[in-house]
């Protein structure tokens, strides 16, 4: 076939973090690889493999069982492959096409940890004269296998600027009955639809309002069951990369949510 004459790209990284959440810290070691081909202008696949010791510590003494179940160093030996199909007339900035996604993780080739994990993404962008209009939607699906649990980091946690907008980290998807916190879930469904305008043209800064429904589940028994929130921001392609501040309102507030959110990133609109 004519795609075997294109060239196989390989990647590598090494890297070592410590992360902060709500009722514990997580701090992780590893390194991993992929091998990468383009089938076609539009069609990408890969294959990556990842190796990582990680530690969950700090755990806050009120915190939720399942998050102390997990204390303690496991290791995770993974390989995930996926495929992209990406016709988007523009990464930073698209106005057309699509982007569409999928990925499959299995982890048990060796290590403490054992589970399969995988996501669906699709995005479409719409020109409407100056302006842009987007839809976009994921599922995701996650289950501990041959008997061991699913980490608490491979769990979805849905809500937050990438997510649902206007709602806290985890505040959509499963709590701890006692506690409250965020246990994450097993199962995500995001939906999220934008209209994107321009504000002043010569500086790439552009306006933004939108609608975001999801959620995360612990089972398929309230799988369906969306929260809801609107709002709006501001995006720049700065010189020094992108740039999004936006402001997400609550519209089913729940007991101990905030009404509103304003959050802040750097580095991708995406």
């Amino acid at each position: 076939p004519w795609f075997m004459n294109k060239p196989i790209l390989f990647s590598t990284s090494i890297y070592k973090i410590t992360r902060e959440y709500i009722a514990y810290d997580k701090k992780a070691t590893g390194f991993g690889f992929s091998f990468g081909k383009d089938f076609s202008e539009y069609v990408k696949g890969e294959i990556e493999y990842n190796f990582e010791d990680a530690t969950i510590f700090n755990v806050s003494k009120d915190a939720s069982i399942v998050i102390r179940e997990q204390e303690g160093t496991n290791t995770t030996s993974r390989i995930t492959p996926s495929l992209v199909r990406d016709t988007r007339d523009n990464y930073l900035d698209p106005s057309r096409g699509s982007r569409n996604s999928i990925y499959l993780t299995y982890a048990g080739i060796g290590g403490t940890n054992k589970y399969i994990k995988g996501e669906v993404d699709s995005a479409r962008f719409f020109p409407l004269g100056k302006t842009t209009f987007m839809l976009r939607g994921r599922f995701g699906y996650a289950a501990g296998v041959w008997g061991k649990d699913l980490p608490l980091y491979e769990r979805f946690y849905t809500g937050g600027i990438y997510t649902i907008r206007g709602l806290g980290w985890g505040e959509a998807g499963p709590r701890d009955r006692e506690t409250g916190d965020p246990i994450g879930g097993t199962t995500e469904l995001i939906f999220n639809a934008e209209y994107i305008f321009p504000i002043i043209s010569e500086l790439r800064l552009k306006g933004v309002v939108f609608v975001d429904a999801g959620n995360s589940y612990e089972s398929f028994d309230k799988f369906g069951s969306l929260r809801y929130t609107t709002g709006g921001g501001i995006r720049w392609i700065s010189p020094m990369g992108p740039i999004r501040v936006e402001w997400g309102y609550n519209l089913n507030r729940q007991r101990d949510e905030k009404a509103s959110r304003i959050e802040f990133t750097f580095g991708t609109f995406f």
